[in-house]
Order: C-alpha cells, then sequence, then structure tokens
C-alpha cells in the first residue's frame, strides 16, 4: 500500500494477527511503503562519521539531496560512491549548498565506516552511520545500493538502484531548475501526464483500503 494509507495497513495488521495467531507458518500482513512520488520522511537516530551524537537528516527547503544508502563491505557501493565523490569535487563551486550527496552507510560498525572513507579519500561526501535507525525499514532498502533523490520541495522523485540514473549531474541541474526527471524508479513513472491510471510501483501490490476497511469491522 502507498504512504498515505499507513494508518489502514495497521489497522488490518493488527486484526489479522487475532485471526492467524494459533495458525502455525501463517503470517499475514500488509505494508505501507515509501516510494517515489511520496514526501521524504526525515531518517532520525544516525550519527555522523566523525561523532557519536544522534541526529537526524532534515531536508531543507529549496536543496537537491541524494542519499546513497551503501556499504563498506558492498563490492557493487564502491564505484557509485566514488563517483559521488568526484561530483562533490567537480562541481561544488557551482552546486554550493544546492545539493547534498549523503553516505548513510549500514555496516554494523561505525570504526569500519570511518577507516575506509579515510583510506579511500572519500571525505567531500557527507557520511553518516545508520546506528539504530529504522531509516531501512521506513524506506524498504532491502539491499545495497539503493539511493533516493529528493527535490527542492521534499518530494522523493527517485528511488532505486544507481545504476538506472547514469548521468546524476544532469539529474541535479534539472532539479535545481525545478524541471522534472523520468525513468524506471521516477516519481514521474507514477503519474502520467495524461491522466491515465498509474502504474503499480516496484514492492507494492494494489490493494483498495475501503475493502479493507470493511473486511476488518
Amino acid at each position: 500500500m502507498k504512504a498515505d494509507q499507513s494508518a489502514v495497513a495497521t489497522k488490518f495488521n493488527d486484526a489479522s494477527k487475532v485471526i492467524t495467531e494459533d495458525i502455525k507458518n501463517v503470517d499475514i500482513s500488509v505494508a505501507a511503503l515509501l516510494g517515489a512520488g511520496d514526501q521524504y520522511q526525515t531518517i532520525t537516530a544516525v550519527q555522523k562519521m566523525d561523532s557519536d551524537a544522534v541526529v537526524s537528516l532534515e531536508h531543507v527547503a529549496g536543496q537537491v539531496w541524494m542519499i546513497d544508502f551503501w556499504a563498506t563491505w558492498c563490492p557493487p557501493c564502491q564505484a557509485p560512491m566514488a563517483h559521488n565523490c568526484e561530483m562533490i569535487k567537480k562541481r561544488k563551486e557551482d552546486w554550493g549548498s544546492d545539493v547534498r550527496i549523503i553516505g548513510l552507510s549500514i555496516d554494523g560498525e561505525k570504526e569500519k565506516l570511518t577507516n575506509h572513507v579515510t583510506t579511500k579519500a572519500w571525505e567531500d561526501v557527507e557520511h553518516y552511520w545508520r546506528a539504530e535507525s529504522t531509516c531501512s525499514k521506513v524506506y524498504s532498502v532491502n539491499g545495497v545500493p539503493h539511493v533516493m533523490i529528493i527535490d527542492k520541495t521534499g518530494k522523493i522523485v527517485f528511488k532505486g538502484h544507481p545504476a538506472n540514473r547514469p548521468d546524476l549531474e544532469a539529474d541535479f541541474d534539472a532539479l535545481r531548475k525545478d524541471e522534472t526527471i523520468s525513468g524506471e524508479g521516477c516519481a514521474s513513472v507514477d503519474a502520467p501526464a495524461d491522466g491515465g491510471e498509474a502504474p503499480i510501483p516496484e514492492g507494492y501490490s494494489e490493494m483498495d483500503p475501503k475493502t479493507l476497511e470493511d473486511d476488518i469491522k
């Protein structure tokens, strides 16, 4: 289900547990997932790479963000993170504070993140450690690398594998000018310009919230 149906999902899950609690090997649940087209929800309970303070990643209006979920032990994560650093070095003068690239490590230990980033000289990216945060669950990040691009209004305009965005510089420049980006994993895919019915996003199974409410009354 979509993010704005979380209350219905919770109500259904609570009711279904009563029905299935005495039945072995049966688990019925639905989830309301955040995805492209939804407003970014502040990620909480993370730590900066160089600090033990617990902080939140609260979007600032007017900024374009990319949050890169990654890990030092993940081979496919290394080239995208290196590219992130190259972009920052290349464009930091004209991007200024308009674009933020945030690395969010899911490593088990922060020291591994710190040592890896320092060794690679990847400090140009803002690095955070997931720590005790539930952000991976909130954003249904089941594997890395996984990125989210957030526009100036705080809307998630892309969510998925970084390989699906071959020209991130162009994406950021477009979003700085309040233009849209398109393609697999983008918010524009979920909202057809012709007003037709949008495809079901990856990770969703379309369910009618009214039917759910009727079933659990």
